[in-house]
């Protein structure tokens, strides 16, 4: 017999376990035999070393945001709605899917569903490709009938995300490709090209411009210590992701994040806008107020914001109003407030939602592209003037030597 080790639901709460089985399949089995959602399986011989037979580390799952995953809403969703039944509907998809890293994903779900088990349940054992807004949305449907509508709300919500996320990495790839491009230049000329002028300059025994003896002390410093500042740097940077996973941190990271001039304020009109649009769509959908924000919440990835929302939410349900609750945070846009109130006492709110989550998107779109208007000739400006430094740097000298030749 095979030794297992798993890590199932039971609900919300995850159980660990081991347990012996002859097969994958039959260790699988006797996990939904007890009453749980089999999430990872690991198999693990005499001597100790385990393999990764089920589960998030068996097949590469990733993480959920892409256009590959929209896709899946939408086929799925329109599949659905033709009548075609859940189970079947997962095998036509997995098998149209030609996304390397999903397939394997939509595999386990099929097989997953195909032993009985709800397919919100077994999305949630993947939270890297369907995160927790999406499972809430697939549980929603099941609960309500309309697994359908709530692929199509998701497919809606996904795309839109997509749409945005690509928008803002379009109009920052070319100064990035600038810094990356003048960076490499410098550390090419610092470590290559002004060393051989130095061994030259100094073989002439000249007086030196101080420019040109700042020059050749910062590429000595990068000569002998480069490595070391790029792998203390590696260092650091592996610490402080560590420490990001820490809920605590994590949250005062995030709070940080939102306050960076420039960039925070795109970063909460972008996290702003996911929200009302994920708002939108469960209170179009019919869902209550309060449920939709316990649905809705979880689609934000910031975790300052999600948890000032999360305080709304339970003053929502002591009786307060949305808008005096997200109000008395002093962090949320006025005019959104505004335009909730106005939702609130019109009764139609998921049109408000609708029209924050418009305008929202627009403003990150315009900012991001204004940024990238001002970070464009800023960028090549300073990386000008740096190479441009390095260069005068060298030729002083040169003119140096021929002044005095004359």
């Amino acid at each position: 017999m095979r030794q297992f080790r798993y890590q199932a639901k039971k609900g919300l709460e995850l159980v660990k376990g081991l347990l012996s089985a002859e097969t994958k399949d039959e260790a699988i089995e006797k996990i939904n035999e007890m009453g749980l959602i089999p999430v990872e399986l690991i198999e693990e011989d005499s001597e100790g070393k385990q393999n990764h037979v089920f589960g998030e580390m068996a097949v590469s799952s990733f993480k959920g945001e892409g256009h590959a995953v929209a896709v899946f809403y939408r086929q799925f969703g329109r599949l659905l709605r033709s009548g075609v039944p859940l189970l079947p509907a997962l095998v036509l998809v997995a098998e149209q899917s030609h996304n390397p890293r999903l397939q394997p994903v939509l595999e386990a779900l099929k097989e997953q569903v195909r032993q009985g088990n709800p397919l919100s349940m077994a999305m949630a054992g993947y939270p890297k490709t369907f995160g927790s807004f999406a499972v809430a949305m697939i549980e929603l449907g099941e609960h309500t009938g309309h697994l359908d509508d709530a692929f199509q709300r998701l497919a809606e919500c996904s795309e839109k995300q997509s749409a945005t996320i690509r928008k803002v990495r379009n109009a920052l790839t070319y100064p990035a490709f600038i810094v990356l491009l003048g960076s490499a230049a410098l550390f090419f000329l610092l470590t290559y090209v002004v060393p051989k002028f130095a061994k030259l300059f100094s073989d002439l025994g000249q007086m030196l411009p101080l420019l040109t003896r700042l020059l050749i002390g910062v590429s000595g410093f990068f000569q002998h210590y480069g490595l070391m500042i790029l792998g203390v740097a590696a260092v650091l940077a592996i610490w402080l992701r560590k420490r990001l996973e820490a809920p605590e941190n994590r949250l005062h990271w995030d709070r940080m994040k939102m306050k960076l001039p420039g960039i925070g304020k795109i970063l909460f009109m972008a996290q702003f806008a996911l929200f009302a649009r994920s708002m939108e769509i469960l209170i179009k959908g019919g869902v209550p107020l309060l449920k939709a924000l316990r649905t809705g919440i979880p689609a934000v990835s910031n975790e300052a914001m999600k948890e000032d929302l999360t305080q709304a939410e339970q003053r929502v349900e002591q009786g307060a109003s949305l808008s005096e609750s997200l109000k008395s945070f002093g962090t949320f846009p006025i005019f959104a407030i505004h335009l909730l109130l106005i939702g609130e006492q019109t009764g139609r709110l998921e049109q408000s939602f609708g029209d924050i989550a418009d305008w929202y998107e627009q403003e990150v779109e315009d900012h991001t592209q204004s940024m990238t208007h001002l970070i464009e000739p800023l960028t090549i400006l300073v990386i000008g003037v740096a190479l441009g430094l390095v260069a005068i740097a060298i030729l002083l000298p040169v003119f140096s030597m021929d002044a005095i030749v004359s």
